[in-house]
């Protein structure tokens, strides 16, 4: 199991965990796993490592720590300053980069952040690779050095333009005359600066909301998090969609021109019924907490869904896997491997206005026929996330609960970035659910009081 990094990189509290002694042994680390010796040590055949970075107050210090930390490995670094993720690994394949770098904590609330890596494919690492960078930031002692090395240096660059360019290319833009009208909620994060350029370059009219570079706000009331603000919003500006990113951008959700909110399921089952490029290959990834409703209403559609684990590296692995092309989770981490090597909330963003202008139909319409089913998640704060999956009573009583609530779908799982422990229940029946849901809460509950 691993020490730091959850299911996307290394998360948690600023100045705490997420220290800068931190983020320069894992530059180190980084450095020293991924480069080879050579390259670290003379200029000519040494690459970079691109970092970005979102608008957290904590980013900065994190950023220059880990950059010492490449540095003082013999590894340049590429900074690319406040940027959505997304455009991290698209950075990477371009330049031949080592590697690239995201210093943000995603949806997480304010005081967190957290370090995301990509390989040079621009996909996240593989775990033997983390456990190895783990090594080095568990290493005791200072951190020592050959005295002949070279050591690394920093250039920026604003990649603005590449990344525009990307998402024109990748998506159609509609004909003259067909266009939407759009409310983005960029949730105080990264995409406040590229997501209303990239939607008016694509012909839409937009409003933008929740664009402050306020690293006090990111995800505050509004965002993929909280969707609230965007319904409203969507509502008094008679918009045709409404668009919600997380903090670092790449994740989003959707609101319908009613006002009502469309989860990443129904995105993602739009796409796999809608665009001939998913549908000729007739499946999906998602993960288990996808909607049985979705799953069903797929499969009506001749779409077979293979569920994985919670993660984007999870969805990722599964997708090459089984080569397929699109897949994602509820929470709005859509992948569109044929676009993008990693979940991109503006490109998913402007399909999904291009698929409506299209069709023809509004999006309440689209998505009508993928009902979902009645779903209650609770989060229970914990001690020790992990410790229940070895008690053998905690084991038995839930057992029991499943037991005694037959009609009900139980996912159960610790947290890949927080200390806490998720319980998910499902069914056609919303009082089975609750009733599910509070049974295996309560045995959590006891356990946290008999441990504590």
């Amino acid at each position: 199991m691993s020490r730091y990094f959850g299911t996307d990189g290394i998360r948690g509290r600023a100045g705490s965990l997420l220290s800068p002694e931190l983020a320069l042994r894992t530059g180190y680390g980084l450095a020293v796993m991924l480069a080879k010796p050579a390259a670290r040590y003379t200029r000519r055949q040494r690459r970079q490592v691109v970092i970005g970075h979102d608008t957290r107050l904590s980013a900065d210090m994190l950023r220059n720590a880990l950059m010492s930390g490449l540095a003082l490995g013999g590894v340049d670094s590429l900074d690319i300053g406040l940027v959505p993720t997304p455009v991290v690994p698209q950075l990477v394949i371009d330049q031949g980069a080592l590697a690239g770098v995201m210093i943000t904590a995603s949806h997480n609330p304010v005081p967190d952040n957290g370090i995301k890596i990509f390989g040079g494919d621009g996909l996240k690492l593989d775990s033997g690779t983390e456990r190895a960078i783990e090594g080095w930031i568990d290493k005791p002692g200072r951190i020592s050095v050959d005295s002949e090395q070279y050591f690394g240096s920093m250039d920026q660059q604003d990649v603005s333009r590449f990344y525009l360019g990307l998402l024109r290319r990748a998506v159609r833009r509609p004909g003259k005359g067909k266009s939407l009208r759009i409310v983005l909620d960029c949730a105080h994060g990264a995409t406040s600066q590229l997501a209303g350029e990239a939607f008016e370059q694509a012909g839409h009219e937009c409003v933008v909301i929740c664009n402050d570079l306020d690293g006090a706000k990111v995800n505050v009331k509004c965002g993929a998090t909280d969707l609230a603000r965007l319904r409203r919003a969507v509502r008094q500006e008679e918009a045709s969609l409404g668009l919600a990113f997380d903090g670092d951008g790449d994740r989003v959700l959707a609101v319908d021109e009613l006002g009502r909110p469309v989860s990443g399921d129904r995105i993602i089952a739009l796409f796999a019924t809608r665009l001939p490029r998913y549908r000729k290959q007739g499946g999906v990834v998602m993960t288990h907490m996808t909607n049985m409703g979705v799953e069903q209403a797929l499969a009506r559609r001749g779409v077979t869904m293979f569920r994985t684990e919670v993660g984007d590296i999870n969805v990722m692995k599964n997708m090459l896997k089984y080569q397929i092309n699109l897949g994602g989770e509820q929470s709005g981490h859509i992948i569109m491997r044929d676009k993008a090597p990693s979940g991109d909330g503006i490109l998913v963003g402007l399909q999904l206005a291009s698929l409506l202008v299209s069709s023809g139909s509004p999006l309440s319409e689209l998505v009508a026929e993928f009902v979902e089913f009645p779903q209650q998640l609770t989060n229970l704060q914990v001690k020790d996330k992990q410790a229940w999956v070895k008690d053998n009573r905690v084991r038995k009583e839930l057992e029991q609960v499943r037991s005694n609530f037959e009609t009900v779908r139980f996912y159960l799982r610790p947290s890949g970035t927080e200390n806490v422990v998720r319980v998910l229940t499902e069914s056609q029946d919303r009082k089975h659910c609750l009733a599910g849901n509070a049974a295996a809460c309560a045995v959590f509950n006891d356990w946290s009081k008999r441990v504590s």
